[in-house]
Parts: structure tokens; sequence; C-alpha cells
């Protein structure tokens, strides 16, 4: 890497920063056709204190999704199936309500069909069958093509239609057709030949959470239906270089299936500042040039894959510990990339460690107060509200966070409370029978300079 590119000097003195400030992270800049940035900073293993290389394997969330989406084009590129295609087409036995939902209103979460079929259930098993069933048994959210909503069960359906017209298992199919030719050998679920040793580990709450493929393993070795599809893919920044690569060269797809691929079919929200095109979402950068961008979380692990086409500019961006700051630094990245005076955000990861009583500051004490709101139900919800929430606009969203949390936590007390150099919070809980675990989501509250709650949940 040149020393004299004064871009590539901040880059790195930026990510310099974020290291002694404790993220751990894969990160690949480019722009022009040269990379500016490949490398990693933080630990991948803390054990055994094993860094995280340009070569670490994290899970990539929801980025899986451009993934069934490619593979969705290139079959219909084959004159496999259309975009237009009905689902009854490919399945049997579906209820009325359903019957007429599209391929298009799959891909672009307009289905109406349940966004999950629960939570925390990436790795339980479940078969086809079932999974179906209990689509079908499942409301629909609206009419099909009438709204926007994310589904991750439309996801795991696209990869059955591909399954059911390519005869063969869905990994395989994306091995096969869409990794191997952009030369991805360190991509898939369960068929590569994974070093385990460059398998990131996950951490939530300064805990070690494992690997995706440790609980692959432990559950028989299958992908589980809630996931397949629309999630949980490893993969590590260099193979998606790779795939960037081979889209704009038109490797895997013609310029034609890419440009549906990332045309901005439906609105995200009503002020249209977003759109949803098929695995990706689109919107402008503060440049007015296009962007194509996707994050991907299991709560634990985080990923970003931005394309700025127009600049010529990818940013590709994955962390094993996922908090409030460091779902941004690839759009820190971004500003600095283009504004020379900016001053990017560092996320502060160290973390103290407050015992269950402990009140050493202000923002303890508030914790404290928060705990008993949640544990007591005394309906004072409102006046912690006022007296201690920034924004007022977010207020009912806290007010049934509030309640998720009363219901879940009844009879639990704190463990203890990690506090972090960016002003926010995990609170650790324990149950009667002495179970330990972290509020949910994990990263619980944060705080501003006056002391009021600025985030909270994820």
């Amino acid at each position: 890497m040149g020393t004299e590119n004064p871009l590539e000097n901040r880059l790195q003195s930026y990510l310099d920063e974020c290291n002694k400030n404790g993220l751990s992270a894969s990160i690949l800049v480019a722009q022009n056709g040269d990379i500016l940035y490949n490398g990693g900073v933080g630990l991948r293993n803390k054990n055994e204190n094993l860094p995280v290389t340009k070569e670490t394997i994290f899970t990539i969330g929801s980025l899986t999704k451009q993934f069934t989406a490619t593979a969705i084009l290139k079959l219909q590129e084959e004159g496999e199936l259309s975009v237009n295609d009905s689902i009854s087409k490919f399945f049997k036995n579906i209820p009325k309500d359903k019957q007429n939902i599209t391929i298009h209103q799959l891909l672009t979460h307009t289905s109406g069909i349940v966004g999950n079929l629960g939570y925390g259930v990436d790795f339980v098993p479940i078969s086809k069958e079932k999974f179906l069933s209990e689509v079908y048994d499942s409301p629909l959210d609206f009419e099909p093509g009438k709204q926007f909503s994310y589904s991750n069960v439309g996801y795991s359906i696209l990869a059955m239609i591909i399954e059911k017209v390519a005869q063969t298992d869905y990994e395989a199919y994306l091995q096969e057709n869409l990794f191997q030719k952009a030369g991805m050998q360190h991509t898939g679920y369960l068929l590569p030949k994974w070093d385990t040793t460059q398998i990131a580990h996950g951490y939530k709450c300064g805990e070690d959470w494992g690997t995706h493929l440790l609980k692959w393993q432990a559950d028989s070795n299958q992908i589980s239906w809630h996931l397949k599809g629309n999630g949980g893919i490893l993969s590590n920044p260099t193979d998606l270089y790779k795939w960037y690569i081979a889209l704009q060269e038109n490797t895997i797809i013609s310029k034609k299936s890419l440009e549906q691929l990332t045309y901005p079919h439906v609105k995200e929200n009503e002020s249209g500042d977003s759109h949803y095109a098929y695995g990706w979402t689109i919107m402008n950068s503060d440049r007015n040039t296009k962007i194509i961008a996707h994050n991907g979380s299991n709560g634990v692990f985080y990923a970003d894959f931005i394309q700025l086409p127009e600049e010529n500019t990818g940013i590709i961006y994955m962390t094993n510990e996922l908090r409030y700051d460091t779902q941004i630094v690839a759009w820190e990245i971004e500003q600095l990339l283009f504004k020379e005076d900016y001053t990017p955000v560092v996320p502060k990861m160290k973390s103290i460690k407050h015992g269950s009583t402990d009140v050493t500051n202000e923002q303890l004490e508030i914790i404290h107060q928060f705990v008993e709101l949640i544990l007591t139900d005394d309906g004072n919800i409102d006046d912690f509200i006022n007296e201690h929430v920034e924004s007022k606009e977010r207020e009912r969203r806290f007010k049934m966070w509030v309640k998720d949390m009363q219901k879940e936590f009844l009879g639990y007390h704190v463990n203890h409370i990690l506090e972090y150099g960016d002003m926010s919070y995990d609170i650790v809980m324990e149950s009667k029978d002495g179970k330990v675990v972290d509020l949910t989501p994990c990263f619980d509250l944060q705080f501003n300079e006056s002391n009021k709650i600025i985030a909270f949940g994820w």
C-alpha cells in the first residue's frame, strides 16, 4: 500500500484509532479499481488472542439475500422461471390468500408474508414441509403488492424455489453457479473446506457466543430453513470484493439482469428516501450519487456492503461484536472518502464491569431506575420517559420495548453492567434459577452528554 496517498493515510489512521479502542473487524475499501485498504483490526478469537486478518471469516447475515436474488435472476436468464411467476407454480396446497404472491413480491418484501417464524430460531432445525405449513397458517400482514415489510421468510421460500427449479441443494447451486464463477473459495455454509481457526468467534455482552459453524455442526450439520436463503452465509471481505467485481463485469448475470437486481423497485418508507431492489437497498448519497447497499446481522455479528457505482467505490465491513457505534463504521468510511475535513466516529469498545449494585455515576443510577421499572411493573414508564429519554418521537417504541422486557424478565435480577467508552451500557440479568442472560437485544442503553437516553435496544 502506497504511503504517499493522503486518502490511504487518513483511512489507515482512522482504523488504527478503531483498533486502539477495541473494535474487532475486517474491512476492504476499493476505489477506481485500486484496493485502498484490506485488513483487520482486533481479535477473531479473544481466548486464543488470534487477530482478525483479511482471511478471517464472518457471518454476513442478510447480505445472503443478494446471492438468493442473483440466483433467481440467473434462472430467469436461463428460461427456468420468471420473476412474475406466482408461487403456486412451485408449491402445492397453497391457501387462497397466498396463491397469487409472485417471485418479484418475495424479492422486494412486498408479499405480505410474515417477517420471521419466531425469534432466536436461526439454529432450530425445521423441515421444508413444516416451514411451509407454518407460513401457510400465518395470516398475511397485508394484501400482496400493497406495502413493503422486510421478510426473512420470503427469502427462504425463494431458496426453496431455487432448489425445486435447479433440482439441487440451495448452497450447492450457489457454489457452482455463483461463487466458483466469481473465484470465491471462502463463502458458503457447510460446503467450503473451512480453516476453522480463521472463523471469527462472535462476542455478545463480553461473552464468547461461538461460531455459526459450531452451531450448525451441533444441529446435525444442517442449515435450518429459518436461516437458509435469507441469512447466515459465511464469507470475508476479500471474497465479497471478488463478487463485487464479478457483478460489475457481468460474469455471473447479464447487464440487463444486474439492472433488474439493483433497480429501486419499491419504497422502503413513506418518505421514499430509500428503495428496495432485489436483495439490495438503493438510496442517494449526500453528494446525490447512487448508493447500492445492504447490511446483515444476527445481533452478534454485523456486516455492511456499500457500492457507489457512479464513484467507482466499494466498502465491505464485517465485525464480530455488534454495538451502537460498530454499525456505523462503513458509513463513517464513506464520509471520510469523500470529505477531506470529516472526522469519523471511532467505536469505543473497551468496557468496565460494574457489580449489580454499583452506582459511580448518574448514568448507572438511571440504569438502576430502568431495571426497577422493568422488574416491578409499577406503571411509571411515562415519568421515566419524561425525565430520562431524549427523543419524545421514540416514546411509543420505548414503551413497547419496556413492556417486552417486563414480560421477559419477571423474577430476574441484575448480574452485572458493562459500561463502554461511547456512553452505552449492557445490562446482564440473572434468572431465579441462576441462568445469566443479557437484556435482549444486548446493547441496551446509550446516553448523551446531558445523561439523556438517546438509543435503546437494537
